[in-house]
């Protein structure tokens, strides 16, 4: 999920991002057991502090239709949805147990875990599940998880007992419990979001202040296994920089933004290590295709020609990435996809950019810096593109007014964190918020429509052959997988690596040391 206003993981959605969700194994991943993992005493296991990024219009809605990472960090320890991505990124169940299609999958079953609790200590039924698909399904709400699920059938979801739903869609859906796991579809108590939402996750809120701070603490009736963390207080700041010297005097434990020159700085420093996760989240170039020249494809072609991806890696992220190939990740099953790798060719841009009648180019890409490397991205596009005589400026406005335009943007600089399937439904597709480049391919949408009903064993041919698309006619830059980069206080102990670089959201087995 890219960073639509839907964003992440991304991510979409915005997305923004997802933590929705916020890249990882797709959906043939095995589910985990049913069975509810064993409950951890209580104790105390400290206060973690993590720096995170201002976001000034935030709020304690999880369906909110414009998030912040910051955003979707808080929601993914309050909420949760049916299903849920592991570090690893293979689907668990998490409220939900079963899910049984009907034979021709126009219609699921799903089993609820029984005797999960919501953090006002109420009992969790499929009268909030109903509740919670219909408030998503509802165009009206403009909730950001809204485009995952619009096969949903609003109509058609019922609740058959206290811990069986029943939901119908208006055309087969085969990967119904992967889509899930998105960040961006959690369950909430029936009737209390927008304004007060309730979830059943491990931690509950005890004050939040937009823009500035969010006290969590441990939720002691949680049905899983609780965490050992008594609080965790989310601090914002302005920068990347402020967050890091946040850290370095021990106003944090954690910066959850670091860019890699900032991370190197910080190594060793203070008793300060360094968690790197290594995945298929991607930092990307969007074109809106509904703004002259970006709709030439020529045009795209020439300026992916022009970036120089050894250096995206080099420079950008400090060696901390792998380049990318114009296509996205989050299918490692299905291996390469077998298209030649494309590199930085000068003059061949130049002959495209003069076949559009575009010698002289110029244009700004816009970014509001929120995550690391987008500016460096950016900046090293512009000395690039300045050798094919190419002129590109870098504009950083505030978050809110990045998103507030967010499909309005000539040239911007995106990311995703999450697998293909949920990135095709987001961001790919046309009409999605999270496609801010407006682009729309008949035969990938032929395609995506085959993907959503095929067998496992058929998916992997079909994203090749997406891929493809998207390699030669798409409307995005995907110069680089990036890993993302944690810095914390060697007291914190129990983090984990995870794929879709969340591990933030993995705080069950976290303490500080006094």
């Amino acid at each position: 999920m890219s960073r639509s206003p839907l964003h992440s993981e991304p991510a979409a959605g915005p997305r923004r991002r997802s933590l929705a969700l916020p890249a990882a194994v797709l959906l043939a991943a095995a589910l985990a057991s049913c069975a509810p993992p064993p409950q951890a005493a209580d104790g105390t296991g400290g206060t973690l502090r993590i720096a995170a990024a201002t976001d000034p219009g935030e709020t304690l809605n999880p369906y909110a239709s414009k998030q912040s990472p910051t955003q979707e960090l808080r929601s993914a320890l309050l909420y949760e949805g049916l299903t849920h991505l592991d570090p690893a990124g293979k689907v668990e169940w998490r409220l939900a147990t079963d899910m049984t299609p009907n034979a021709d999958r126009t219609e699921w079953t799903i089993k609820l875990r029984p005797g999960v609790k919501f953090t006002d200590g109420s009992e969790f039924t499929s009268a909030d599940v109903v509740a919670s698909i219909k408030y998503l399904r509802d165009p009206a709400h403009a909730a950001q998880g809204l485009a995952f699920i619009e096969r949903v059938d609003p109509d058609a979801v019922t609740a058959v007992d206290k811990t069986t739903v029943r939901v119908g869609l208006s055309k087969p859906f085969a990967p119904f419990k992967d889509i899930w796991a998105n960040v961006l579809l959690p369950m909430t108590k029936a009737g209390s979001a927008p304004a007060k939402p309730i979830g059943t996750g491990p931690f509950a809120v005890k004050s939040f202040t937009a823009g500035r701070q969010s006290t969590l603490e441990r939720f002691g009736a949680y049905w899983g296994e609780r965490p050992k963390l008594d609080v965790v207080d989310i601090i914002e700041f302005p920068s990347q920089q402020a967050q890091a010297n946040a850290l370095l005097s021990d106003q944090v434990d954690v910066a959850s933004g670091a860019t890699p020159a900032i991370a190197k700085s910080l190594a060793g420093k203070n008793d300060i290590q360094v968690l790197e996760s290594k995945g298929d989240f991607t930092l990307r170039i969007g074109f809106n295709t509904k703004v002259a020249p970006f709709d030439d494809v020529r045009v795209r072609q020439a300026l992916r020609l022009l970036i120089d991806r050894d250096q995206v890696v080099s420079n950008a992220l400090g060696g901390y990435g792998r380049v990318a190939n114009d296509h996205e990740g989050g299918t490692p099953q299905c291996g390469d996809p077998g298209i030649a790798q494309r590199k930085q060719d000068i003059e061949q841009a130049k002959k495209l950019l003069a076949d559009a009648g575009r010698p002289n180019l110029s244009f700004a890409i816009t970014t509001d810096g929120l995550l690391p490397g987008m500016q460096e991205l950016a900046q090293v596009f512009a000395e690039n593109a300045a050798k094919a005589g190419v002129k590109v400026t870098v504009d950083v406005p505030t978050v809110p007014e990045f998103l507030s335009k967010w499909t309005d943007w000539p040239v911007f600089i995106d990311f995703n964190p999450i697998p293909y399937l949920p990135t095709v439904i987001g961001s790919l597709l046309p009409g999605r918020v999270g496609n801010a480049t407006h682009w729309d391919d008949g035969e990938f949408i032929r395609l995506a429509d085959e993907l959503f009903v095929a067998p496992e064993q058929q998916q992997c041919s079909i994203m090749n052959r997406m891929h493809r698309i998207e390699h030669e006619q798409g409307a995005m830059i995907t110069p680089a997988f990036v890993n993302v980069l944690l810095p914390h206080r060697g007291t914190v102990r129990g983090l984990v690596p995870d794929v879709n670089g969340r591990s933030l959201t993995f705080l069950t087995n976290v303490t500080v040391a006094g």
